[in-house]
């Protein structure tokens, strides 16, 4: 059986410190080292190569990273996930947009809607406020 969901987001700042995370409790992830593990790695890429690391695969999880404002988003999905693209866009956008509360419970949030059903980018940032204006 093939999983086809967004299996995880981490949002961490430049230096590695997680601000927020959600899904990551079957991966086995050290969620500390983690982040600073991806801005090692992302500090690197960029000196050596002048621009950030966007992705990577391992094994059967695929990691996708982008800049969010302040912070970078890690989302991780199955390998051969059709909608990873299109989570991970969202995500981002919706991390980065104005009154976005970072934290474990809004990203858990946002998960949900974005695996629920499909929406567009506009339709989970608009859920994603109602939800924050009834959880508030």
């Amino acid at each position: 059986m093939v999983v086809t969901t967004l299996k995880g987001i981490i949002v961490f700042d430049e230096a590695g410190i997680r601000q927020a995370s959600v899904g990551l409790e079957d991966i086995r992830v050290n969620q500390e080292l983690f982040g600073s593990f991806m801005s090692a790695i992302q500090a690197y890429a960029q000196r050596s190569i002048g621009s950030e690391m966007r992705g990577l695969t391992y094994d059967n999880v695929r990691l996708m990273m982008a800049r969010a404002g302040e912070n970078y988003v890690v989302t991780l999905h199955s390998v051969d996930d059709p909608d990873a693209d299109w989570n991970h866009r969202a995500t981002v956008r919706v991390v980065e947009g104005d009154g976005f509360r970072l934290n474990n419970q809004y990203l858990e949030i946002l998960t949900e809607l974005l695996t629920e059903e499909k929406l567009s980018v506009d339709e989970a940032e608009l859920l994603a406020q109602m939800k924050r204006n009834n959880t508030a």
